[in-house]
């Protein structure tokens, strides 16, 4: 009775998931209460995306690096994501030392990519569990981004037609 039920669901998500963004590539600021950051963020297969960040704290700086399912909510320009990853950087613990740490981070938010312009903004919240170095156990943020889509999936799709019409063209003509 569960697998008939679960079955359908997990299919029904998965299509949602296999047309979700319409981009390949943004890179932007990432703005929290505490902290600027900068983020970039690739697609490596849809709807699997990777985010690095960059970010810069009065109390410390950290690399963190992400890899996010998507899942679109309202048409492909309307995403959920969630995603888990590894993080490092430096904390300062006193006022003359600075210590390295690692953690692991997660994340849990909704991006929109507008139409006509080549901005994409997201929403997200981030758990974070601190293995070593730092003084914190846990931490949480929720953060803004703002991106310019270095390429989108239109601009990619126009480049391969255009190729493919050269090469027929060639193709053609070569006889």
């Amino acid at each position: 009775m569960i697998k008939k039920i679960l079955i359908p669901i997990f299919w029904l998500s998965a299509l949602g998931m296999a047309e979700a963004q319409v981009y390949l590539r943004t890179a932007g600021v990432r703005l929290d209460e505490t902290s600027v950051g900068l983020s970039l963020v690739q697609r490596i297969w849809k709807p699997v995306t990777v985010e690095g960040i960059l970010e810069f704290r009065q109390r410390d700086f950290s690399a963190v690096l992400i890899p996010r399912v998507h899942s679109k909510i309202l048409g492909r320009r309307l995403n959920a994501f969630v995603g888990l990853g590894p993080q490092a950087g430096w904390v300062k613990t006193s006022d003359t030392s600075v210590q390295p740490y690692w953690a692991v981070s997660g994340m849990l938010g909704l991006e929109y990519k507008f139409n006509i312009l080549p901005i994409h903004i997201s929403y997200d919240f981030r758990p974070i569990v601190f293995f070593d170095g730092h003084p914190d156990l846990f931490g949480f943020q929720s953060g803004f981004a703002i991106r310019l889509v270095k390429k989108s999936e239109r601009k990619a799709w126009k480049e391969k037609w255009k190729k493919w019409k050269e090469d027929a063209k060639d193709w053609f003509e070569s006889d």
